[in-house]
């Protein structure tokens, strides 16, 4: 599949939600200046903001899924109802989520 219609820029919503992932992995971990200079460690965030960046890392995921179904479907590498069947996959039948 070609695709190409974001530039397959994307892929870098799947960096961003690697990057939440980390942070969370290493949330608990304080940071120590004699430690050696590539050991994680975490900011120290509260349960609640835990639980929101877990929520972004999923719907980044699900958002980075969902532009890539897009861009075959304009591309002409799939079809217009292969985009709207990953949106209602991802989605349900009623579209996005809002808060």
């Amino acid at each position: 599949m070609s695709g190409g219609h974001f530039d397959y820029r994307e892929s870098y919503l799947g960096y961003i939600a690697e990057q939440l992932e980390s942070d969370i992995k290493y949330n608990e971990i304080g940071y120590d200046i004699s430690m050696p200079a590539d050991t994680p460690y975490g900011f120290q965030h509260t349960a609640e903001t835990v639980k929101f960046m877990t929520l972004m890392v999923e719907e980044l995921y699900k958002l980075k899924e969902l532009l890539k179904e897009y861009d075959y479907a304009v591309s002409g590498d799939s079809s217009k109802e292969d985009f709207l069947d990953k949106a209602r996959s991802l989605y349900g039948s009623t579209g996005a989520k809002t808060c």
